[in-house]
């Protein structure tokens, strides 16, 4: 029997460097229980990021040596500064420019960031997404972003960075984000590619944000209906056949409940013939289960179950899911016009005020919740108001509902103002005067606890309270996954909101058959036990993020940034071909001339 290597009680703390470069040198892997594993890892990813500092500081001094025999540098670098690391590393041109420029705009633009790395608390990916997210940005902006994020850079995944990125710099900048939203949006085209295998693709470039968010939950409502159905094949087999037969004119003057009976008749027809068909997914009207892009229980609006027992292999439906929906976030000042900081498309991420009181005037006909916060972001009070503000011509708002959601987000303070000064809310203020009454009146706590589902009001709480799935990093959206009792129902778990989460299918199922376990120490902080002993806790989020007052640049404004892509091959020409076609193969090089001919040097 192998004896179990001890490794140091301090490695967690060790700080990257020669010394814990020896000491993981000295541990011998195939002797460490599951616990002690995922310590060394955390260890050496540390310190592969500060080797990874380490190699990026050499390179740019690589770059930037001068052809003589004294240490000299050049002040930049330049057109050919990054070959004799292309040659050393044997790397092609494009990858040996594309490291060698992060590291020089890491060392130079954000220095702040390359210190990080060299700590081991920033590894490259997300060094990468401060680099060229922030590119379209001064100097001073992209620090300022910089150092916001940086102490608690480690807590997000790449894609929540990107968010975060991105709401600041909108924060900072309004007016740049908004044109460059525009700008992007004036390229907006369709495109179809050829693949090697003989398939296709036609994709949607620039589009409106809000536009793409209401296709893609349209799609997802009808693929969710086709699955519940009986359809046999993969979801997104089914997302692809509703998007084609969207777009090439099959579903051309059907209703949505045509469109279901096309799909299920084609699929009828498919199976019945001689290849048999069949359901990759495990069953005719559940998803696949543990994240395979199937269809998700619970978390459906004010109705629709939980399912928080044990689920079958596969992911059978654990209640109803709410697809289909478009969930706006905003401020309430920002509807306003108090303000310019950024909304929220959940799933998609953050979108520009101007863009965010448009949704909200179209979608009056959608769920408007409140949710009354404290100074601090975190949530107080929250429900659902049916009176919208009215349009200046006296009208109301967009009547543009379905299952959609738009949740209205308001300090305390700030509606104790409102109510004492009524005529600053304008056309809004009837809506005031509405949360204004229904603040403290809401009880979800009168509900039964013992009770398997949880009532509108609880179910509303616990999604707006927890925003996303609970497991650390995940970013389904809480209004479509399941919403779980931590401790089960049927070992004894109310029915309370400090005993309900969401869950997306993939995490429901880990913590059920992975072997993993779930606690909720106090109302909105879950702790995740993995099955190799360690703990991860996932941390209440503010509903209200705390971000930097605007910052903006000095005239001139409006450079081409990350966000926005000037493609030179664009142009006014209606019958530009959606079709891309690869380019010509080169022309054969010319014949050597004559060495005669020869122009000196030779």
């Amino acid at each position: 029997m192998v004896e179990p290597q001890v490794i140091p009680e301090d490695l967690a703390q060790q700080a990257p460097g020669p010394e814990l470069s020896r000491v993981l040198a000295g541990i011998d892997l195939s002797r460490l229980v599951g616990f002690d594993c995922v310590r060394v890892l955390q260890a050496q990813y540390r310190q592969a990021n500060h080797e990874r500092a380490r190699l990026m500081a050499v390179m740019v001094e690589v770059g930037l040596c001068d052809d003589d025999d004294r240490p000299t540098r050049m002040r930049d670098l330049g057109e050919f500064s990054a070959d004799e690391i292309r040659a050393a590393l044997v790397l092609t041109r494009r990858a040996a420019d594309a490291q060698l420029w992060l590291a020089y705009d890491l060392r130079t633009r954000l220095p702040a960031v390359h210190a990080a790395l060299e700590s081991g608390r920033l590894d490259e990916p997300r060094a990468r997404i401060l680099s060229e997210w922030t590119s379209g940005l001064t100097l001073e902006q992209a620090r300022r972003i910089c150092e916001v994020l940086l102490p608690w850079v480690g807590e997000l995944t790449t894609g929540q960075l990107i968010e975060q990125i991105k709401k600041h710099a909108i924060a900072i900048d309004p007016d740049w984000a908004r044109r460059s939203y525009e700008d992007a949006v004036a390229q907006r085209r369709v495109v179809g590619s050829r693949n090697p295998d003989g398939s296709a693709n036609l994709s949607g470039y620039d589009l409106p944000l809000d536009r793409v968010a209401a296709a893609g939950a349209r799609i997802d409502a009808l693929a969710m209906a086709a699955k519940r159905g009986g359809h046999p094949d993969p979801i997104d087999h089914v997302r692809a056949d509703l998007f084609l037969g969207m777009t090439d004119g099959s579903y051309a003057g059907l209703d949505d409940a045509t469109i279901l009976d096309c799909l299920l008749a084609a699929a009828k027809a498919s199976t019945d013939g001689p290849d048999g068909g069949g359901d990759d997914d495990g069953g005719g009207g559940g998803g696949g289960g543990g994240g395979g892009g199937g269809e998700q229980g619970g978390g459906g609006g004010d109705g629709g179950g939980d399912g928080d027992d044990p689920l079958p292999a596969g992911g059978g439906a654990a209640g109803k899911r709410r697809a289909g929906t478009v969930e706006l976030r905003v401020r309430l000042s920002t509807l306003l016009s108090f303000d310019e900081y950024p909304g929220e498309l959940a799933g998609w991420g953050p979108l520009h005020a101007g863009l965010a009181r448009d949704m909200a005037s179209v979608l009056g006909g959608a769920e408007w919740r409140y949710a009354i916060t404290d100074d601090d972001g975190y949530l107080l009070d929250c429900g659902i108001t049916r009176t919208r503000p009215t349009r200046v011509d006296g009208g109301r708002t967009g009547t543009v509902g379905g299952r959609n959601i738009v949740e209205l987000q308001i300090p305390a303070t700030l509606l104790h103002s409102l109510v004492a000064d009524p005529t600053s809310a304008g056309s809004w203020a009837p809506v005031i005067a509405d949360l204004t009454r229904q603040h403290g009146s809401v009880h979800r706590d009168t509900e039964d606890p013992s009770r398997h589902t949880p009532g509108a009001a609880l179910r509303r709480y616990v999604q707006i309270r927890d925003r996303f799935c609970t497991f650390r990093g995940c970013r389904t959206p809480a209004t479509s996954v399941d919403l779980d009792h931590t401790r089960d129902h049927s070992h004894g778990g109310p029915t309370v909101d400090d005993n309900l989460g969401p869950a997306c299918r993939h995490d429901h199922v880990l913590k059920h058959q992975g072997g993993w376990s779930l606690a909720q120490p106090e109302p909105g902080v879950f702790v995740w036990t993995s099955k190799l002993g360690h703990r991860y806790t996932h941390r209440l989020a503010p509903i209200i993020d705390p971000l930097p007052d605007p910052l903006p640049w000095e005239p001139p404004h409006y450079p081409p940034s990350r966000w926005t892509r000037i493609d030179d091959d664009i142009d006014d020409d209606w019958a530009h071909p959606i079709l891309e076609v690869p380019p010509p193969e080169p022309d054969p090089p010319p014949p050597k001339p004559d060495p005669d001919d020869d122009i000196p040097p030779f």
